[in-house]
């Protein structure tokens, strides 16, 4: 019987399979980092957008606050009643495409503030998973400066997370949730196939995770048509909950669409749900 030859050329090539998995495990990583930085941002600067409200049925107020980093926020205030609702809105666009839904919400007497991200809008900066975190945060500081009612946040698809991260962190009535993920792992494992991007954000925008921690009520809403974030995921979100819970979808709804598709079965079902006696 021969002995297992473990001389310096065996621990060469050994080391030498070690180096080169690190470097495509660097490689694989560094590559996921830039796939999320180029694909998870997509702002509306000013003056793009129809910043003219004349035509909403309720005038906001056009407000600037600022970010724990004191970078500069803009948004606008739907002042009508109690509760008041923050809106954070996704990855695109800026806070004018979200004027009717905020507009008809406070039409039924549930006061609205939504604001733009950094970089987006009237806003300064630049997007950033942090910087979003820190405004998200400003924000509902502002609003409960200003009122001593209850806060709702509403966040819409990559304002899902930051919703429930507020709720986590701050005192809410309730939250709504629309065509948003579980967490950026499993939207970058759906999104990204067949590369596991999600695994290099484990961590990462943990909605469930962080609505669970809050243990309020929760409104989940998502269009079975949405081809941006698969409606599997909205169920998943919706399954993974352990609070009292509502889901509200739509057949012929895409991404963030059920508003405009149903208006009045959304603003009837969210003015009821953030009206509703909190559970005991």
């Amino acid at each position: 019987m021969h002995p297992i030859r473990t001389g310096s050329g065996f621990r060469r090539r050994v080391q030498s399979a070690l180096i080169t998995a690190g470097v495509l495990v660097l490689i694989f990583v560094l590559y996921a980092q830039l796939v999320r930085r180029t694909t998870m941002f997509y702002p509306s600067k000013f003056p793009e957008g129809t910043w003219n409200t004349s035509q909403l049925p309720v005038q906001p107020e056009d407000v600037e606050f600022k970010s724990s980093d004191g970078v500069r926020l803009h948004g606008w205030f739907f002042h009508t009643g109690e509760p008041t609702v923050i809106f954070f809105h996704g990855n695109a666009g800026n806070i004018t495409e979200r004027g009717p839904i905020c507009a008809g919400l406070a039409k039924r007497g549930v006061s609205v503030f939504v604001f733009d991200w950094r970089g987006y809008g009237k806003s300064d900066g630049s997007p950033s998973e942090s910087g979003l975190f820190r405004d998200a945060l400003a924000a509902y500081d502002y609003v409960r400066a200003r009122t001593n009612g209850d806060i709702v946040p509403y966040g819409e698809s990559l304002g899902g997370p930051y919703a429930a991260y507020v709720a986590a962190h701050r005192k809410v009535r309730c939250v709504i949730i629309e065509n948003s993920f579980p967490s950026l792992a499993a939207i970058g494992n759906v999104l990204y196939r067949p590369l596991p991007l999600g695994l290099t954000a484990p961590f990462s925008l943990m909605t469930t995770r962080w609505l669970n921690q809050a243990g309020v009520p929760v409104l989940v809403m998502h269009g079975k048509r949405d081809q941006v974030i698969p409606f599997q995921l909205g169920m998943d979100l919706y399954n993974g909950l352990k609070v009292p819970k509502e889901f509200l979808t739509c057949e012929t709804a895409g991404h963030c669409e059920i508003a405009n598709v149903e208006p009045e079965r959304v603003y009837e079902t969210i003015t009821r749900f953030v009206r509703a006696p909190a559970p005991r």
